[in-house]
């Protein structure tokens, strides 16, 4: 097989360089080695800001948060926007990233065993974010669910739990999975933007309560949770929470559907997304650059490199930049 160079960079702190999505997808086609002077990287916006601009190979861009690609840095990309661009774009919204490279693939459940899950339930709701969203209406559920019963805020923002910095990951599936409802609103209301808060809650048996990604209803099962479609419905939408809460033969049923509008989709996905990595890799590295290197797209990419090797040396001084440009 073809030996690929490849870095990782800008990834959360957990993640793996030698076991993650890509490495699992490439090493069926490819030898891979992990270097330092690449001829491939794959990056993400959870880093060190532009820290992908210290690699002039050919850059992959996967987007984990809410930033749309800038091609004239990146040669390729992996987000949530619906783009069509050639060869150097592919969808695969972060809801749907998985490490283990396993097509997220969750069971209808039984009429029976959702009985007995919800005699397991041992609170109505929870609320377990770090900041502040966007547009406030995850925060205005929470408020006005805890009125009319107590919602667990165990994320360090509006905690009520007394607990300053929040929970741990497994307290929180703990808490997601002892409760009837989970408020799994994004934290912007984008088309096609659409995390891991809905899924940790389908995951953890948990009915979703949502509010963002106005076409959410393109993946996921409209049936299988709650769907604040716009501000306009807030009200309605607490008046359905309380209903389903009060009748558990509605609970029951909502419980037993489908997380997914099309349970084959998330496999094709993968199989797609497969192609796509294998047709950047299987180029000479060379061949597989898509950025223009000329003119105003080099001076562009110039001047990120500048501000990436000033915020290496001094990265609070230009933090605080930063902070005031954005006040």
């Amino acid at each position: 097989m073809k030996t690929i160079r490849i870095n990782f960079c800008g990834f959360w702190s957990s993640f793996n360089k030698e076991n993650n999505l890509f490495t699992k997808i490439l090493s069926k086609h490819f030898n891979i080695e992990i270097s330092e002077t690449p001829d491939f990287v794959i990056c993400s916006n959870r880093g060190k800001p532009f820290e992908y601009m210290q690699y002039d190979c050919v850059r992959l861009m996967v987007m984990g948060e809410n930033i749309s690609p800038d091609f004239t840095v990146f040669d390729y990309c992996i987000g949530f926007d619906y783009l069509t661009f050639g060869d150097r774009y592919f969808r695969l919204p972060y809801a749907f990233y998985n490490d283990s490279a396993t097509p997220w693939s969750p069971l209808s459940l039984s009429e029976d065993t959702a009985n007995e899950l919800l005699k397991s339930k041992k609170h109505f709701c929870n609320f377990i974010y770090r900041h502040q969203s966007s547009h406030g209406i995850r925060e205005k559920l929470f408020l006005t669910l805890n009125e009319y019963k107590p919602v667990i805020s165990a994320g360090s923002h509006l905690n009520n739990t007394g607990s300053k910095n929040g929970c741990t990951w497994a307290e929180k599936y703990e808490i997601v999975k002892d409760s009837k409802f989970t408020i799994a609103c994004d934290s912007i209301e984008y088309d096609g933007f659409v995390t891991e808060k809905i899924i940790q809650a389908f995951d953890n048996l948990s009915i979703p309560i949502y509010f963002g990604n106005k076409r959410i209803d393109d993946e996921f099962n409209t049936n299988a949770f709650i769907w604040c479609r716009n501000e306009s419905e807030f009200e309605s939408t607490i008046e359905r929470i309380k209903y389903i809460d009060s009748h558990d033969d509605e609970y029951i049923k909502m419980l037993c559907e489908n997380p997914l509008k099309n349970p084959d989709e998330i496999k094709k996905l993968y199989e797609e997304l497969e192609k796509f990595l294998i047709n950047i890799f299987s180029q000479e590295p060379c061949d597989a650059f898509r950025r223009v290197k000329y003119y105003a797209a080099e001076e562009h990419e110039r001047h990120l490199k500048s501000f990436y090797k000033s915020y290496a040396k001094t990265p609070q001084i230009v933090h605080s930049i930063i902070e005031k440009i954005v006040k």
